[in-house]
């Protein structure tokens, strides 16, 4: 049980409750915050801070009571420390005037130089699509159905992304900008890439991630393998090739294959289908990239625990997805034909995880 105010003096649990059920409004916030640009402003502002009017005198059409709404949303930011807060004297009545910056977290809600950010994570999330099977939660409990999106839709998210070309765009968008945040984290980790003169990415979109690792290894030939109708929307790049294909169907043959956020899409038999797939078209000795996420055993209260907990809710959107454990991860490389496996490196306070298996 969570220790109490009375025999700790520093954790109110009545306080912890009061909070969990108030969470709703600051994704909300941040979300409202990044569709202003409110970011982007202070960022480009003084950086020991700006004020609330100050940054009024940057948006558009600013009214009588703007200044007063937006110091609101400017301490909700403040008080999850997406942004600083320094008080101001402004005059000899001592009236004090906050100042607002950026917080080293801030730097990731809008785009890098890259085009990167979480911002486009939190659009999605706001997307009325998501939203409307947000509302629809305790279906996952009550009913059978295990494809919520399309118990709230009537179709599939896939199928409902070709009516909404909108939420398609969307989705893509933060999909592309979490994998490219990942991999950035696991290329300043990982040294498994070092010496590897081939390397199939499996699934792998618009070729992303194969792009980042060819520009940090040039001596790597890329293979990017993705559904047909996905490799035509993908760009050139000197080092990689498109190739079109189904996984479910056959693997290119390769000595290294990598697998990056595919395997918690989808069901245990799907998955092992892939997989021995993948270990069918490996030579000998040949090794297979598992990137994804990792339920731990004994889920606490870490920031890293948190974050594989609401992606594995957010897996309810698609009929069989979820993440899994180590264990998990292991019996379904041992049901493939993998021999051996180990988790070489961990990103994000452990909870992505780059597993090799090997043949």
């Amino acid at each position: 049980m969570s220790p109490t105010i009375e025999n700790h003096g520093r954790y109110d649990v009545s306080l912890d409750a009061m909070l969990l059920a108030s969470a709703l409004l600051y994704p909300a916030v941040l979300n409202a915050a990044i569709e202003v640009d409110l970011f982007k402003i202070i960022g480009e502002g003084n950086p020991k801070g700006m004020s609330p009017s100050k940054i009024v005198s940057r948006l558009p059409n600013p009214h009588a009571n703007t200044v007063r709404r937006l110091n609101w949303l400017l301490c909700l930011l403040a008080s999850h420390s997406i942004l600083t807060c320094c008080p101001r004297k402004v005059d000899e009545d001592g009236r004090i005037e906050r100042l607002y910056a950026l917080s080293p977290t801030c730097k990731y809600m809008f785009p890098d130089e890259d085009g990167a950010s979480y911002a486009s994570v939190s659009r999605l999330s706001y997307h009325p699509a998501y939203i409307k099977v947000q509302e629809n939660i305790k279906k996952v409990i009550l009913d059978e159905e295990e494809d919520l999106f399309k118990k709230v839709h009537g179709i599939s998210m896939f199928e409902y992304m070709k009516k909404d070309p909108t939420f398609e765009t969307v989705f893509h968008k933060a999909m592309a900008d979490l994998s490219f945040m990942h991999m950035k984290q696991i290329l300043g980790n990982y040294k498994g890439f070092e010496g590897i003169s081939t390397l199939f990415d499996v699934a792998g979109g618009v070729g992303q991630s194969l792009k980042m690792i060819v520009s940090k290894y040039p001596s790597i030939q890329g293979i990017n393998f993705d559904l047909p109708h996905v490799v035509q929307r993908a760009a050139s790049h000197p080092g990689i090739k498109h190739v079109g294909g189904s996984m479910f169907a056959c693997v290119p043959e390769g000595d290294v294959i990598m697998i990056k956020a595919t395997t918690h899409n989808w069901a245990d038999d799907k998955c092992i289908q892939v997989l021995k797939n993948c270990h069918k078209s490996l030579k000998k000795g040949g090794k297979l990239i598992v990137i994804d996420l990792i339920m731990p055993e004994t889920l606490n209260a870490t920031d890293g625990d948190k974050y594989v907990a609401i992606l594995d809710n957010i897996m309810f959107l698609q009929a069989g997805g979820k993440e899994r454990t180590e264990k998990e991860l292991e019996a379904l490389g041992k049901a493939a034909g993998f021999s051996s496996y180990l988790v070489a490196a961990r990103v994000f306070s452990s909870a992505l995880g780059v597993i090799e298996f090997y043949k």
